[in-house]
Parts: structure tokens; C-alpha cells; sequence
């Protein structure tokens, strides 16, 4: 673990302690003001951000009803650029720039355009400001997510009571997502495997297998995160949303993308993928949206531009494979059979995007 984990973990510890020693009305409160100074002393500029941001949605929420899809818009658009610009930099900057840490800016930005777009279509609960700073101001899932959603977050603050048995269960939870972080991910699959696949890398079979070991150390350590942001939630009386849901289990792609990083894939789908296809009346390029979106939210690359493209088409020949009622019949095989094939091709395809555009935008540059 690094430093900035240790960290992490200790203020989340004994910010759950002084939560429950504190009154009930003041301790929702209390994580947010934790989760402030927490920010404020590791990325300054991210904290102003943060606040400045929810202020303005704030303010939209409080603006007359004439001007407010304007203004909605506006904001959306403010804060959509201010995440690019920032990925941008970190992209494309010169060595002698300075970046600014900002921590939490790819999940909070995603909750302050989701909490903005529900606005619009008019689906949003009463919000307050304090409410709204509670929601975004919320510790366990500020660095790693999950993109929660403003109102099951509103709801598990009405029932958050102190429960033994959720106590157990959160704690439990976390302890299994640092073996996963360390163990297996840090240790096995990056240290050991890592060591032993590097030889490889110069060959298009031997990146295909550095790139299935990436994801299934992807996997380790990012589920594992989510582990002790929920184990953590769990401690404060929340319930949030799950971000996995056994992926390596998909039969296809578009069940992968229903069980990998969930929140994202939801958000995506209904802020990206539904408004598209509603305007172009064409599911490829609402995909293509939706991926494309979903790759840039990692990185502002052309590597991703293409990552983003790339899971677009399979999505896509995944759809146009069961509108033509099992070509292959794949139905007619023993569910065991049938259920090896399809995951083995989905995950091929999976590993398959890094070392072909890897090597796609290798022969580019020659």
C-alpha cells in the first residue's frame, strides 16, 4: 500500500469512530466535513473545485423555472470541459507543467452531471444545499467511486442506524478487498505474473497475455477498492450501489458491460447511450457514444478513442448475433460447453483490444 493509502485508510477508520460517538443529527454532517479537510489537505484545488461545482448545480436547482434548463445545460457543459481539460493536461502536458492534484474529479464530476440531468428531465427529489453537499462530500467513495446516485444516497441517510450485524459485514468486506488489492493483484498477478509475462511484451501472443493479465489485475485491485468503499459505507450505515457483479461469469459483451464497473456502465447508458439513440435513431452510433465516453472517462487518448470504438463493434456484432437467432447454435450444446465457449470468447475479445491498437497505432507512427 502506499502512503496516501495508509492514509486514506486510517481517516476513514477514525472518521467512522467519530461518527457514531457524535449526536445523530450531526453526523452526516460530520463525514462531510471529514471528507472536506481530507480533500482540502491532499488536492486543494480539487476541494475549491468540488465545492465551486456544487454551489453552481446548487444554484441551478434554485433557479426559476424558465431559466433553469439553460442554466442546466451550462453547467453541464462547464463541468464536462473542466474534467476534459484537466485529463488533457494530464495527457498532453509538458514535463515542466505542474498538474494540480485532483482527486475524485472522474467520480464527482459524474455525479454532479448526473444530479443536473435528472434535474432537467424533472426525476429529481427536494434537495437541499446541505443535502447535496452530504452526497457529494461523502469519504468511502470519493477516490474509487462507485458513482452512487443522489437518491438512494438521500435515502440511506433517512435509514442509516447503527446495526451490529452491519458493522460485522463492513468490516468483513474491507478486509476481503485489501487481500484482493494486495494479494492477489499487487502480489500475484502484477509482482509474480507481471515478471514472468514481461519477457513477452514484444510479441503480438505474448501482449495478448500481458493484456489478459492487466484485466484480470484490473479486476483484483478495482474491485477490490470498491470492497472497502462499500465495507466502509456499510460501517456508516449506508447501502450504496455495487459496482461489480462477477464479470469473468458474462457469457457476452453486453452482460460484461452489465457487471464490470457497474455505475459506470449505468451512467453511461442512460446520459449517453438512451439520448443518442432517442436522437439518431441508430444503436451503432449510440454505442459507439456510450463506449467512446466510457474509454475518455479513463484517459483523453486516441488509445482510448479507439479502446472505446473497438468495444462498440463487439457490443454491436454481440446484438446483431442474437437478432439472428443463434447462427451458430450455440443453444443446442450442454449448458457447461455452451457457457466455456461464450465466456472464453467474450473474454478473448476483451484482451484482444490492447495488443491490436496497441500495434494498430504502432504501424500508424512508422
Amino acid at each position: 500500500m502506499t502512503d496516501f493509502e495508509i492514509v486514506h485508510f486510517l481517516w476513514l477508520a477514525a472518521t467512522c469512530a467519530l461518527v457514531w460517538l457524535a449526536p445523530v443529527r450531526w453526523q452526516v454532517d460530520l463525514i462531510a466535513a471529514s471528507t472536506f479537510c481530507f480533500i482540502g489537505l491532499h488536492a486543494p484545488w480539487s476541494a475549491l473545485w468540488l465545492l465551486g461545482a456544487s454551489l453552481l448545480v446548487y444554484a441551478c436547482y434554485r433557479a426559476p423555472l424558465p431559466a433553469r434548463p439553460r442554466l442546466t445545460g451550462a453547467a453541464v457543459l462547464l463541468i464536462a470541459t473542466v474534467f476534459l481539460v484537466y485529463q488533457g493536461i494530464e495527457e498532453y502536458g509538458q514535463p515542466s507543467w505542474t498538474v494540480p492534484a485532483m482527486i475524485g474529479l472522474s467520480y464527482y464530476s459524474c455525479r454532479h452531471i448526473h444530479v443536473l440531468l435528472e434535474m432537467y428531465k424533472g426525476n429529481l427529489p427536494s434537495m437541499s444545499l446541505r443535502s447535496y453537499l452530504h452526497y457529494q462530500l461523502f469519504l468511502p467513495t470519493l477516490v474509487a467511486g462507485p458513482i452512487h446516485r443522489y437518491p438512494n444516497f438521500i435515502r440511506q441517510c433517512e435509514r442509516r442506524r447503527w446495526d451490529r450485524v452491519q458493522l460485522a459485514g463492513g468490516m468483513e468486506r474491507i478486509l476481503y478487498g485489501y487481500a484482493k488489492i494486495i494479494v492477489i493483484g499487487n502480489y500475484l498477478l502484477d509482482l509474480e505474473l507481471g515478471a514472468l509475462l514481461a519477457p513477452l511484451a514484444d510479441h503480438f501472443a505474448g501482449l495478448w497475455l500481458v493484456s489478459a493479465k492487466d484485466w484480470l489485475y484490473l479486476y483484483a485491485v478495482f474491485s477490490g477498492y470498491t470492497d472497502v468503499a462499500l465495507g466502509f459505507s456499510l460501517i456508516l450505515g449506508f447501502r450504496i450501489e455495487e459496482n461489480f457483479n462477477a464479470p469473468l461469469k458474462a457469457v457476452n459483451l453486453i452482460d460484461f458491460w452489465q457487471r464490470w464497473h457497474i455505475t459506470l456502465s449505468s451512467w453511461c447508458r442512460d446520459y449517453v447511450f438512451r439520448p443518442v439513440q432517442a436522437l439518431t435513431r441508430n444503436q451503432f452510433v449510440a454505442v459507439s457514444a456510450a463506449m467512446v465516453t466510457l474509454g475518455i472517462w479513463h484517459q483523453l487518448s486516441l488509445y482510448y478513442l479507439l479502446w472505446g470504438l473497438y468495444h462498440a463493434l463487439g457490443i454491436t456484432l454481440c446484438r446483431l448475433y442474437q437478432l439472428h437467432d443463434d447462427p451458430l447454435g450455440l443453444r443446442r450444446l450442454p449448458s457447461s460447453l455452451r457457457h466455456g465457449v461464450t465466456r472464453t470468447a467474450t473474454f478473448a475479445w476483451l484482451t484482444g483490444g490492447m495488443p491490436l491498437i496497441t500495434n494498430l497505432l504502432a504501424t500508424g507512427t512508422t
